[in-house]
């Protein structure tokens, strides 16, 4: 699935910016055609965009409709992944990185992998990914967040807190704007 290929309308930024992802762009095995599709399990979801893209989000898609591509072929209508790959030089990237291989679809792996190492709850990530249940997000990426585990273990030391479920102090919510990385 591509939500870079999303409709303008997808773009959203309510109560902040990204894609709400509805349907999937297929692409047939036989000739390379394009079709839209439903969602495997026919559940719109919303994928949030990191402040950084915003301008170049905006960028793509300014002065063009709602219904339009947000990354448009050439001739218009969606962007295939050959042309995609050839826009970003795909070939480029993934050698200068030392992974000539990649697949496209591993770009979602790899932002699973950046979410749950940045801390985000599973639940989500699994929103994000469009997962029927955070279990399966689990099964998949739990082994990622294996250090938090002793991070969590410090916090609750730290804290006081033999039980588990006070929240921290003022004192502690100010050490951590001060750059403690476990409150």
């Amino acid at each position: 699935m591509s939500i870079g290929n999303g409709d303008l309308g997808d773009v959203i930024a309510v109560p902040g910016s990204g894609f709400r992802v509805q349907r999937a762009l297929l692409s047939s095995g036989a000739d390379g055609s394009l079709f839209v599709d439903s969602l495997k399990n026919n559940r719109s979801r919303t994928v949030p965009l990191v402040p950084d893209l915003l301008p170049i989000v905006a960028r793509w898609t300014a002065g063009k409709p709602a219904d339009a591509w947000v990354f448009a072929a050439p001739k218009g209508g969606p962007l295939n992944e050959g042309n995609w790959k050839r826009a970003v030089r795909w070939s480029t990237a993934t050698r200068s990185i030392g992974k000539p291989t990649p697949r496209v679809h591993d770009l979602r792996h790899t932002a699973a992998s950046l979410w749950l190492g940045a801390g985000a709850d599973p639940k989500v990530v699994q929103r994000i990914l469009g997962h029927a249940s955070a279990a399966m997000t689990m099964d998949l990426y739990g082994h990622l967040i294996d250090d938090n585990l002793w991070d969590a273990a410090t916090r609750v030391g730290k804290s006081g807190d033999r039980s588990g479920t006070r929240r921290p102090n003022h004192k502690q919510r100010k050490s951590a704007a001060q750059g403690d990385p476990l409150f």
